[in-house]
């Protein structure tokens, strides 16, 4: 017998649809934005059914002459099943559920069945069964939305079967928006779900789609509440949350007042809206927000401390063995969300990867820093290893690598200003300077002879010792440096403020820049005449020095021109 659709239990049979059948229909299917979402409804009515295994076949076959085939998608499960009563005065009345008084069930509004309508279907069959029910049913829908309904041998459980007319590139789309629509709607729900496909031309396949309830990310955390209520959080810059029902996504959203975590709860008591487009704010709602943040500022935050050390040690590590640091990236990332809520490291738990291991602590790459109460300690960084870092480390003096960040060492510097006081932090070469004499193998012969042209001129300025060499952080631009006369030293780590190493005083050791042009200039013009280069380049230096007055000009002249 071939019936419409009604809109009230209690109507009699009907030899044609309404128009209001028509519109309401037509209504609801409108509802669920994706086409797919008939995937989600079914799964969902399986598992308020009691169903132990969830199957979705599809099964494809080419008709001979002509583009199209025939799909038959299918949704199947081992549940409960249906009585003709309950399909009578639920499944083909609108707005009717058995799920009305049920606090236990997803579904509340009768109306996701219609969803399969979306598809296009041309044929929909309802196959279900009661294990004590002596047959079985068959309810066959047709596009007019009226229904056959007959009986059928005994099964137990539900096949629901849309029979589509999809060509051969249609039938492939289908089949991977299917299992796209599964694993986002369906990942983690408490029965074996499997996708198999037989014809389909891109290739079969026969795949799980549910999964343990966690999340992916560097740093997670899996919390039960009980056999009802699992979180999972990540550390994530963009933060998200999605909210499931016995693993059914019922929302997901970037609106969340954890900023840095990306987190995931399933609860049962959690529901969808009457739109099936968003979760319920409601007492569930709220109790799930609260945990979520309860979990990030604790047991969450603690292992992203302990994540942020290990990725630090690592990054410290690689440069140390002159290694590109593959984590260089990853460690930014975590820099930039250290100083923020949830997480808010304090300055000593921030593990700073060091430009060279301290003198009194040789095996450790990174240190942490106290902030310091009754001073405020400079704290110094560097883009990298190089000579001056580790002149610095030999005086136990600390210099952050910002390198160890790769690109993202912006991010390192913002974190450590942060913490320091932004007007105490700088680069370690803004205060620090060192110069490193050459020693006399390593020159060439005219600039030898430079030097011992040098050095009889040099009480003229109260200097008492010359050398050529290199210098690096601070000024290291100028052509000279001056520093206390220590002929043990191979080189010598100057303090800008303190040592003034561009003025000259009494005792001092001179060192010239080697590479720099008016000393370059000088070497070269030694080949010919190296009492004239050295007069000529100490005159110069002495006056970039401030230290060239009247009676010292006279004195080297009188030094390098003695009768």
């Amino acid at each position: 017998m071939t019936t419409p659709f009604r809109t009230r239990p209690d109507e009699g049979p009907q030899l044609s649809t309404s128009e209001a059948v028509h519109d309401a229909v037509h209504q609801m299917v409108r509802q669920f934005a994706d086409p797919m979402a008939w995937l989600r409804e079914l799964v969902q009515n399986a598992l308020d059914a009691g169903a132990t295994a969830i199957t979705v076949h599809l099964d494809y076959q080419a008709d001979r002459g002509s583009e199209r085939g025939t799909l038959r998608a299918s949704v199947s499960d081992d549940g409960s099943g249906m009585d003709q009563d309950t399909i009578e005065r639920s499944l083909v009345v609108l707005f009717r559920s058995t799920k009305d008084r049920d606090p236990t069930k997803i579904g509340k509004f009768g109306v996701g069945f219609f969803s399969v309508f979306g598809a296009g279907p041309s044929v929909v069959t309802v196959d279900t069964g009661r294990a004590d029910a002596p047959e079985s049913l068959r309810l066959t829908f047709r596009p007019d939305f009226t229904y056959e309904l007959e009986a059928l041998p005994p099964r137990r459980g539900t096949t629901v079967t849309l029979t589509l007319a999809p060509s051969a590139s249609e039938a492939d789309a289908f089949a991977e928006r299917a299992h796209a629509a599964l694993a986002r709607w369906c990942p983690h729900i408490a029965a074996p779900l499997h996708l198999r496909t037989d014809g389909i031309p891109a290739g079969d396949r026969d795949v799980r789609i549910d999964r343990p309830f966690d999340i992916d990310g560097a740093v997670t955390l899996t919390h039960r509440v009980d056999a009802r209520t699992v979180l999972a959080l990540a550390v994530d810059p963009v933060a998200s949350v999605a909210f499931y029902n016995r693993g059914i996504l019922l929302h997901e959203t970037t609106d969340t007042p954890l900023p840095g975590v990306r987190w995931k709860v399933d609860a049962h008591e959690l529901h969808h809206t009457v739109s099936r487009d968003n979760v319920r704010r409601d007492a569930a709602f709220a109790r799930a927000q609260q945990l979520a943040a309860e979990l990030a500022r604790g047991p969450l935050r603690e292992r992203f401390v302990a994540h942020l050390a290990a990725v630090a040690q690592r990054c410290a590590a690689a440069r140390h063995a002159q290694q590109p640091p593959s984590d260089a990236a990853h460690l930014g990332a975590l820099a930039r969300l250290a100083p923020e809520a949830p997480y808010k490291l304090k300055p000593a738990e921030v593990p700073w990867p060091l430009a060279h291991p301290l003198a009194s602590a040789p095996g450790r790459v990174t240190a942490s820093f106290a902030p310091g109460i009754l001073q405020r300690p400079e704290r110094r960084y560097a883009t990298g290893p190089s000579a001056l870092t580790a002149a610095l480390a030999r005086k136990d003096i600390a210099v952050v690598d910002l390198g160890a960040a790769g690109p993202a060492a912006d991010a390192l510097l913002t974190l450590l200003r942060a913490h320091h006081h932004e007007d105490r932090v700088a680069p370690a070469a803004d205060r620090y300077l060192l110069a490193r004499p050459l020693h006399p193998n390593e020159l060439v012969p005219h600039a030898r002879k430079l030097l011992d042209a040098l050095r009889p001129l040099l009480p003229a300025l109260g200097l008492r010792e010359v050398a050529l060499g290199a210098l690096e952080g601070h000024g290291h631009d100028r052509a000279f440096a001056a520093y206390a006369h220590d002929p043990r030293a191979t080189e010598h780590l100057l303090d800008a403020p303190k040592d003034e190493p561009f003025t000259f005083d009494d005792g001092r050791a001179l060192l010239l820049r080697v590479d720099h042009p008016r000393v370059a200039a000088a070497v070269d013009a030694a080949r010919v005449d190296p009492a004239l280069a050295a007069l000529t380049l100490l005159r110069a230096v002495a006056l970039e020095a401030g230290a060239l007055d009247a009676r010292r000009d006279l004195a080297l002249f009188t030094l390098a021109t003695p009768a």
